[in-house]
């Protein structure tokens, strides 16, 4: 990993902290949108208040705590925030995705389709760990980080009494496996020799033909254990203490958590999109959720993946996903090598009547939470990425505006809408929120509805536009190191009681900015038919978008209780990007 790691540190700038009293300015800023004119002056004492004592001690500390880093300041902190979590992993931090049908389908049977995954993540690895993997760059020709590729393989969130941790393997060639887990039983699948060489993807699909096809039971309780990663973070905790009791477990354990990856096989409804993502998000009972990377085959053959975050982001899956399934077509159909060595070996589990009672009270826990969650998927067609460049706007511009119509429209008012941010122009940079409300946006959805102040289609253009540039300087702002949100989240951190600085990061400002009532991520990519995680705000929205050429692919999730305000939602977005369209069609 040298070439990924220390070999791109000179090449890319470290992230900086930002100024304080720029940081402060800007968050009265973004706060404008969101409060009454009464509340912004009261909170504005307390950022002076706060600029002028605890801030600037909090401030020094940072800085000298991003000195005494070799990579990012952000990167440890980040990591630990997820894993202070004590939430459910699948709907409160799990994102996952399906894959577009078009990139596999030249594959009819589960096995091929199982062999070809095996094959080309482990290949994808391996180039990792011997350097091939091919460096990525900005448009400008610019090296961006990869550090966190590894992050991908031999990885597991462990769960912790109070905090988990989170694991990761020794990168090499030789001897590597993939856990299998199907029919409620889990197998481990050697993909790699002595000497670091693959398997040919015969010898897998004839080890993989083998653990599909043989009629086996899974021994009692055997099935439930998927659940033990689907409850809270301190039952699962408990439950993987009570596993480790026993050798023969603690080593299954390990095995897991070693594993390159884990591919499970749903028997789960798939027939819709919607379906399968909801499959793929929350139908725990083939997965092993705390497991970096699990890629999931549907009842029905489509591939989708279940991705721990703790130690990856969205960009990076993409670029990955994008490099397996490019491989997908080349060369002919595998066929299975008959009389092949096995490579493929059953778990033995020890499972006690109380660890059993255990988990099937962990299965009626997740399967609440689980079935309490609506995902719908929607494809807009007539409107896409060429469209939205008419009005010579960023089409993340373009779609954040209408997203602000939309939530004024169903809602009545604007409320905080997250926006992630890659930052990886800087080593270990992960991600900032850009907070997509601004007052731009504002002042143009009020003028948009009510048409008050604004009399020409001309004049709500021009303020289209303003909206537009102040989105995209936004962005740029984050993309440099210059967001806010982050900067606040780092101050918190170096405070070394509750009361440093308790009455600002207190404040209900921070709150209204961090409440996340719609939550975003855009990542294009034709490689998905959907993209889903669950709504941080549990009254509130997760809102997947890409903005492909010719169409918009959106996937929403919500309790199911705002099942209905889902619904109007993803209409309220289809109308407000037709009605920006033709308002400038005729308007610019």
């Amino acid at each position: 990993m040298e070439k990924y790691k220390e070999q791109l540190l000179p090449k890319l700038k470290k992230l900086p902290v930002p100024e304080l009293h720029e940081t402060l300015r800007e968050f009265s800023e973004w706060m404008r949108p969101l409060m009454t004119l009464e509340e912004l002056k009261d909170f504005q004492k307390k950022v002076v208040a706060f600029g002028f004592s605890d801030g600037v001690i909090l401030q020094k500390d940072l800085v000298h705590y991003a000195e005494k880093t070799t990579g990012s300041w952000l990167a440890p902190l980040w990591e630990q925030n997820y894993l202070e979590s004590r939430g459910y992993l699948q709907s409160e931090s799990n994102f996952a995705l399906v894959i577009n049908p078009i990139y596999y389908d030249q594959l009819t049977s589960k096995e091929a389709k199982a062999a070809q995954l095996v094959y080309q993540l482990t290949n994808n690895y391996l180039r990792l760990v011997d350097g091939t993997y091919p460096m990525e760059y900005t448009k400008q020709n610019q090296p961006v980080d990869m550090s966190f590729y590894m992050n991908f393989f031999k990885s597991c969130r462990i769960p912790g009494g109070e905090i988990d941790s989170f694991y990761r393997g020794e990168a090499k060639a030789e001897g590597n496996y993939v856990v299998i887990f199907a029919n409620g039983i889990y197998f481990r699948l050697d993909v790699t020799n002595g000497l670091g060489e693959i398997y040919p993807i015969e010898q897998l699909l004839e080890n993989l033909q083998y653990v599909l096809s043989a009629e086996r039971t899974p021994r009692k309780g055997e099935e439930l254990i998927p659940y033990l990663t689907g409850v809270k973070r301190d039952e699962s905790a408990s439950i993987y203490e009570q596993l480790k009791l026993d050798e023969r477990n603690s080593q299954n354990l390990k095995q897991i958590e070693e594993a390159l990856f884990i591919l499970s096989f749903s028997q789960g409804n798939d027939d819709t999109e919607d379906e399968r993502i909801n499959d793929v998000l929350l139908n725990t009972s083939h997965q092993f959720l705390a497991k970096t990377t699990q890629a999931i085959i549907t009842k029905n053959g489509y591939i989708g993946f279940n991705m721990e975050h703790t130690a990856i982001d969205g960009v990076p899956t993409m670029n990955l996903l994008t490099n397996v399934f490019n491989s997908f077509n080349e060369g002919d159909l595998p066929v299975a090598k008959k009389g092949s060595a096995r490579i493929v070996e059953r778990f033995e589990w020890v499972l006690t009547n109380e660890l059993i009672t255990d988990l099937e009270q962990s299965r009626k826990s997740v399967m609440e939470e689980n079935s309490s969650y609506s995902i719908k998927h929607q494809v807009i067609s007539d409107i896409g990425k060429e469209q939205m460049k008419k009005a010579k706007v960023s089409p993340d511009a373009f779609f954040h505006i209408a997203l602000a119509m939309a939530q004024q429209k169903v809602f009545g008012k604007l409320r905080s809408i997250y926006e992630p941010v890659a930052m990886r122009m800087f080593y270990e940079g992960r991600t900032e929120s850009a907070r997509s409300i601004s007052l731009e946006k504002k002042v143009f959805v009020e003028a948009f509805y009510e048409n008050t102040e604004v009399n020409s289609k001309e004049e709500l253009a021009a303020l289209f536009k303003e909206a537009a540039s102040a989105h995209s300087d936004r962005i740029r702002q984050c993309q440099n190191g210059k967001g806010i949100e982050r900067h606040l989240f780092g101050l918190q951190k170096m405070a070394l009681n509750p009361e440093e600085g308790a009455r600002f990061f207190s404040a209900e400002a921070l709150e209204i900015l961090r409440e996340d009532f719609i939550s975003t991520t855009g990542i294009p990519y034709d490689l998905l038919e959907s993209f889903s995680f669950g709504p941080v705000n549990k009254t509130g929205f997760g809102l997947y978008y890409g903005i492909l050429d010719e169409k918009v692919i959106l996937t929403m999730s919500a309790k199911k209780n705002n099942e209905n305000e889902t619904n109007q939602l993803l209409e309220a977005i289809h109308k407000a990007l037709i009605s920006l369209a033709e308002l400038l069609d005729s308007g610019l």
